[in-house]
């Protein structure tokens, strides 16, 4: 009866050490297959381009911005040296984009070409908008400002 309980013991043991081995691999892999930051479309922010969808855009303007956008993708891109895409790429695929403009070591001429771009891309965004829109949109931008600001905890 003695070597029964000594058996029961030794495999209750066995089980429990195979058990504490591979609970934290199982939620583990039940984290990474149900969070939805798996993939680099879900993370972003639930609540991303809900302002243009307020601005009630026709689909002329929304086409005439998109290729704005895309045209200011390209622009910046060659801005930037190959080895800094290559940084940004892989940033981009790990999902991890922060941090990266810092580790760009950007010259202060591409930072006033990106700057240049940027102004130049809202003004031609700007241009597309109906003067209610460009109200709009300068309320919404406010308002985000003023959250951040709020968050930060700095008045700006």
């Amino acid at each position: 009866m003695f070597r029964d309980i000594k058996k029961v013991l030794a495999i209750t043991c066995v089980s429990m050490a195979v058990g504490a081995a591979t609970i934290p691999s199982i939620v583990s892999a039940q984290d990474s297959t149900q969070s939805p930051t798996t993939t680099s479309t879900a993370k972003r922010k639930p609540h991303q381009g809900e302002g243009w969808k307020k601005l009630n855009l026709t689909d002329a303007q929304k086409a005439q911005i998109k290729t704005i956008h895309e045209n200011a993708k390209t622009r910046r891109q060659s801005v930037f040296t190959p080895e800094q895409r290559a940084i940004m790429e892989q940033a981009r695929q790990s999902g991890d984009r922060k941090g990266v403009r810092k580790s760009l070591n950007l010259t202060d001429a591409q930072k006033q070409q990106l700057k240049a771009i940027m102004q130049d891309t809202k003004s031609q965004v700007q241009s597309v908008l109906t003067p209610e829109q460009k109200q709009q949109l300068e309320q919404m931008q406010q308002q985000r400002k003023e959250r951040r600001n709020a968050r930060q905890g700095t008045p700006r």
